[in-house]
């Protein structure tokens, strides 16, 4: 019982550490006057690796301001997402091609599953698609480098529905940051202004990190009921017999009568 608990407080030390690094490294690229444009390509290649962008963004909010550190932060989102899934169409989509289905891990099985239940809806329609995969908490390699592998979807539909997913979150997360700076000012004995400040950000990026994860959980459900639709109609008329079949009363696992 105490193992999902030691997990959860190693994973928030771990990012606890993870974020005072950044914010060391951010407090550096703000004295150098092109400080913000490195931070751009550091996302960039932050993103292109699937790593959590949730604590440099927040670090970024701190460092600079909400509008400066959110504008780059999609940026260098969008940009690393772009070169991802531009990286999976040139090169990992042929790899795939040729390499044996059955050879396959059962991850990729999984995605590979996912996506062409998902083909249909992406050739029919991308925007929404797309739009939901981006909004919906998945794997970011999922939603990069996954995504690459649909030939039927247009490059400019997932450039322009991932930059316009990556603006709420980014700007979200510099509020949290900036949170954090007003509440820094404040405890410095900043005065009214600063708590002003501090409490304006706060709300505000409670109220838009709750209106998105309710987004998110809406886009996940509309994506499973787009899967179970994608389904062959064999297969859901297979499933509902055997359910059919196994609430049958009188009827056993074995198929016959149940003993007395």
């Amino acid at each position: 019982q105490d193992s999902p608990r030691l997990l959860r407080g190693q994973t928030w030390m771990a990012l606890s550490a993870h974020l005072v690094f950044v914010q060391g490294l951010f407090e550096q690229l703000q004295q150098h006057p092109h400080g913000l444009s490195y931070y751009v390509l550091f996302l960039a290649g932050w993103t292109l690796c699937c790593l959590p962008t949730t604590p440099v963004e927040i670090a970024a909010g701190f460092t600079w301001s909400v509008g400066l550190s959110s504008t780059a932060s999609s940026l260098g989102k969008t940009i690393g997402s772009c070169t991802a899934f531009a990286l999976s169409r040139l090169l990992l989509a042929p790899l795939l091609s040729r390499s044996p289905a059955t050879a396959a891990g059962p991850l990729r099985r999984r995605a590979d599953a996912m996506l062409t239940q998902l083909g249909g809806a992406v050739r029919d329609r991308p925007f929404r698609t797309v739009f939901l995969l981006r909004a919906a908490p998945l794997p970011i390699a999922l939603k990069n480098y996954g995504l690459g592998l649909m030939p039927s979807l247009p490059s400019l539909v997932f450039v322009l529905m991932t930059f316009a997913v990556n603006v709420p979150f980014s700007v979200a997360w510099a509020l949290t940051g900036s949170s954090a700076s007003s509440l820094q000012e404040a405890l410095q004995g900043g005065g009214a202004d600063s708590s002003g400040k501090l409490v304006t950000s706060a709300v505000t990026a409670l109220v838009l990190l709750g209106s998105l994860g309710y987004v998110g959980n809406f886009c996940r459900e509309q994506l499973r009921e787009m899967r179970s639709g994608a389904e062959p109609p064999e297969e859901r008329a297979a499933a509902a017999a055997a359910a059919a079949a196994a609430d049958a009363p009188g009827v056993g696992r074995g198929g016959g009568e149940k003993a007395e």
